[in-house]
């Protein structure tokens, strides 16, 4: 994109009623140490994470900046068509190391599930996608964005991280009537409990990674619920899953060697994208095993994506 240095302006000036003056002599001196190729802090470089942040979405026709706090940026976004009209969604902010702002981006952005979702009407044209299950839902952009796009989704979400958790229902609530439902767990490969391993993506929200493992120099280490797939699907209330989201930092691979889970996408699951981190299981082996289960797959973004390419009886 072409630089037009009256729009910047406009744009910082826009942004100093949001942050303070104080704020903007942040940004200012860490984009000239970039400049000048000066060796950046963390603190300039979550001054300059929050500053693109902003200058972004002021590229957005559809969204917009209702207040900047301290700790929390709400950002307003208009609908597309689909069950919500507009949405408020609250992130923490990124100058107190808050992943929410690069999910908020990745979702809304990158728009990395419009692309899934175009992908679906083309490969599955007919089919409506009503009922979804989001595992991995942080902070509930994407149920969100799927209110946004589809016409009448159901939606239920699993989220294990607390903090997550929290920011999930309080999104929620400030978009209500939008029928998501939440339950904080996490997705294994059988019921129990599971520690708690923050060592991806630089230990961020978005990377908390549950697993059975003991957690090397933690006395107390954070753990959380683990249910299986079949009660997770019984607590859904869903008999087909249209689409099946998941995002859950490396226990796809655990996932994709269970006979059960395996199964339930067989037998229940229409459409499917899982986010692959190829630390744990590699792109082309999930995609072998959708393949073995039937399903038509594309790689869309990080995402294996699956549609299914042969005909079930009822469910």
């Amino acid at each position: 994109m072409s630089l037009n240095p009256a729009q910047y302006l406009r744009w910082l000036n826009r942004y100093r009623q949001f942050a303070g003056r104080a704020e903007i002599g942040r940004v200012l001196r860490s984009i000239l140490a970039c400049k000048f190729g000066r060796p950046l802090g963390k603190g300039a470089e979550l001054t300059l994470h929050r500053w693109a942040f902003f200058r972004d979405l002021q590229q957005e026709t559809s969204m917009r900046i209702l207040r900047a706090q301290p700790h929390e940026l709400r950002v307003h976004c208009v609908g597309q068509g689909g069950k919500a009209a507009r949405l408020e969604v609250a992130l923490r902010d990124p100058e107190g190391g808050s992943s929410d702002p690069f999910v908020f981006h990745q979702v809304f952005l990158q728009k990395d599930y419009g692309q899934v979702l175009d992908w679906f009407s083309r490969a599955a044209a007919g089919k409506e996608i009503k009922t979804i299950l989001d595992i991995g839902a942080n902070i509930g952009c994407s149920a969100l964005f799927f209110c946004l796009r589809l016409p009448a989704p159901e939606v239920f979400c699993l989220e294990p991280d607390a903090s997550n958790y929290a920011r999930l229902q309080l999104n929620l609530a400030l978009n209500p009537g939008l029928g998501i439902r939440c339950l904080q767990a996490a997705l294994w490969t059988h019921s129990g409990n599971l520690n708690c391993a923050p060592e991806v993506r630089e230990g961020n929200e978005w990377g908390c990674r549950f697993t059975e493992e003991a957690i090397a120099g933690a006395v107390k280490p954070r753990t959380v619920a683990a249910i299986d797939i079949a009660e997770l699907h019984k607590k859904s209330g869903f008999g087909q899953v249209d689409f099946f989201k998941l995002d859950v930092e490396g226990a796809e691979a655990a996932l994709f060697i269970s006979d059960t889970f395996l199964s339930f996408l067989r037998d229940k699951v229409l459409c499917l994208a899982v986010e692959v981190h190829e630390e744990f299981i590699k792109v082309d082996e999930a995609t072998a095993i959708l393949n073995s289960l039937g399903f038509q797959t594309k790689v869309i973004s990080e995402f294996v994506c699956g549609v299914r390419a042969t005909p079930r009886g009822t469910i």
